[in-house]
């Protein structure tokens, strides 16, 4: 049976804390910290320690347990972790410039306004882990190959939320794209086939909104494939190709100058079935580059 966190936390009087926090800084313990055995691998158990106001910078930890364990205005400044516990764990105002967490379990760890300049967590469990408030950029977490694709968009999510919050908006777009991505590839290995192909044709017509670029190509080649089949399936009379591209034009981009106007019911239709695709692509367009604009 899991000891229980209030008891874990009982523990650490002020001289456990001390010697705790003088192993952290790499100094001399006055007394040994406890230890405990799991998956054949011996742990220092240091699971609910509370420090606060101190410096542990160029700390080195391995096999270490900090599960439940709250950090607050703590100095880790290229502190290393390897192979540690921190599941569940607090970090609160703390300097990670230049940390390194290698093959950790971080699940359900929560950060707020930390600084991870320069860090780099790799190969490590970051599924449910959040992050408020927090200089972090995608780049610096590496994932492991075996994590899911949806602990991928959990943490895409978690770190788009917190790009907003710190006004990097450029950021949080490309996360959005890396979200609805990962979100993709769930659909695809679960199966959900008409889910898959829907957020496909949403991410090749404009990337989720993070790519306008795209939807302007989509709206060029609507242009000149309306007008193809429009000058092919029934003409407008005495009419060439570039006309019927320029009908085309004008009346899926709903301008309607009125100097061209079909007289078939077919050509009517395909009019309205142009018009109507403009209107959608046209206001998805100026919605996606209204927001890189305004969020430049």
């Amino acid at each position: 049976m899991e000891d229980r966190v209030a008891d874990l936390r009982a523990r650490w009087t002020p001289e456990a804390t001390a010697a705790a926090v003088a192993f952290l800084e790499s100094r001399p313990t006055s007394g040994e910290l406890p230890t405990m055995e799991q998956g054949g691998v011996t742990w220092l158990d240091l699971r609910g320690l509370r420090i606060e106001g101190t410096q542990v910078d160029r700390a080195l930890l391995r096999n270490v347990n900090l599960r439940w364990a709250v950090f607050r205005d703590v100095g880790f400044k290229n502190a290393r972790f390897v192979g540690c516990n921190l599941s569940q764990v607090q970090f609160e105002h703390c300097y990670l410039r230049r940390a390194q967490f290698e093959k950790c379990d971080i699940v359900n760890s929560r950060f707020e306004s930390c600084d991870f300049s320069q860090a780099a967590i790799t190969d490590s469990r970051v599924d449910f882990a959040s992050f408020r408030n927090c200089e972090i950029r995608l780049e610096a977490i590496h994932f492991p190959a075996d994590t899911s694709a949806r602990a991928l968009v959990r943490v895409c999510r978690n770190l788009k939320l917190n790009a907003m919050s710190m006004g990097n908006f450029i950021d949080a777009g490309a996360l959005t794209y890396l979200e609805k991505t990962y979100e993709r590839l769930g659909y695809w290995r679960d199966g959900a086939w008409g889910r898959w192909a829907g957020s496909l044709a949403l991410s090749a017509l404009w990337g989720y909104g993070e790519k306008p670029w795209r939807l302007a190509l989509v709206m060029a080649f609507n242009i000149v494939f309306f007008g193809s089949v429009l000058h092919l399936v029934d003409p407008l009379p005495g009419k060439s190709w570039w006309e019927h591209v320029y009908f085309s034009a004008i009346t899926y981009l709903t301008v309607g100058y009125g100097d061209l106007a079909p007289h078939s019911p077919l050509a009517q239709l395909l009019s309205v079935v142009c018009a109507a695709a403009g209107i959608g692509t046209f206001g998805m367009l100026i919605a996606s580059v209204t927001k890189k604009v305004m969020y430049r």
